[in-house]
């Protein structure tokens, strides 16, 4: 990651956010992917890079949390992997506002379009 942007905060507001939409997208909040996810997007919102490594943020939050970045990419997987297909496909056109599609639930896209959605709705409001 290229590095902190000092304009851009994350509050305790935009942390429970990003719980509600992932929760809304058939995430379960208590799977520890599901909190790597928030704090990815939490990263990327943050940063100065437009461009995604993911290999980048899983060494950033496996130093975080005390666990090796495999672990992450791991527990991430099995978060996306073990959603609520029904919630997620009801959902889904509201908070990315276009079709269902399954291929956004990989780890880079779906931490990719999240992070565009709350970036964005932080420079608006």
């Amino acid at each position: 990651m290229k590095g902190i942007n000092a304009n851009i905060t994350i509050s305790a507001k935009d942390i429970i956010s990003i719980f509600n939409i992932l929760r809304s997208i058939g995430l379960n909040t208590t799977h520890k992917g599901t909190t790597y996810i928030n704090k990815a997007i939490q990263l990327l919102v943050t940063s100065n890079s437009d461009f995604i490594i993911l290999e980048n943020i899983y060494i950033d939050i496996a130093k975080y949390y005390s666990t090796t970045p495999k672990q992450v990419k791991n527990a991430i997987t099995y978060a996306l992997n073990n959603r609520l297909c029904e919630k997620s496909i009801k959902h889904f056109q509201n908070v990315f506002g276009f079709e269902y599609d399954s291929y956004y639930f990989t780890n880079k896209t779906i931490i990719e379009e999240l992070s565009r959605i709350i970036k964005y709705n932080k420079i608006i409001n």
